[in-house]
């Protein structure tokens, strides 16, 4: 079993510049005064990674792609991309910074389903080499 490493949370826009935090690949402390976006970072990584969905703050009007990138566990990079507001996570198999006009590797359902076969969180387990794990 493997792990992921978070890389970077971007929000891009078009005549927008990219907004972005880069994690350190050991600990990143988020700290600042209240009402300065720490909470929003979190929210938006879980939205991310399969949240249904995430409040906008004023901030972030104009963007239309969050990315996120991550380190698989055999070191391949794995960019998501996520327009806010939608139901499906865009894979590109690249560490991607900026916005993004290129057809996607892969588009999944961002929400688990336990149904689906197609969902982020499938694809993501199925990474780490979880998907052979019976779930109880």
């Amino acid at each position: 079993m493997g792990s992921l490493q978070l890389v970077h949370l971007t929000y891009a826009g078009s005549g927008k510049p990219s907004a972005q935090i880069v994690f350190g690949p050991e600990l990143t402390t988020i700290y600042g005064a209240s009402d300065t976006g720490k909470t929003f970072i979190v929210r938006s990584v879980e939205y991310m990674l399969g949240g249904a969905q995430l409040t906008m703050v004023p901030e972030a009007e104009g963007y239309t792609q969050i990315l996120l990138g991550l380190l698989l566990p055999d070191g391949s990079p794995l960019t998501l991309v996520r327009r806010p507001g939608t139901n499906s996570t865009h894979l590109h198999r690249e560490d991607l910074r900026d916005l993004v006009h290129r057809p996607a590797d892969a588009i999944v359902n961002s929400v688990h389903n336990a149904r689906s076969k197609n969902s982020l969180s499938v694809h993501l387990m199925r990474a780490m080499g979880l998907d052979a794990i019976p779930v109880i």
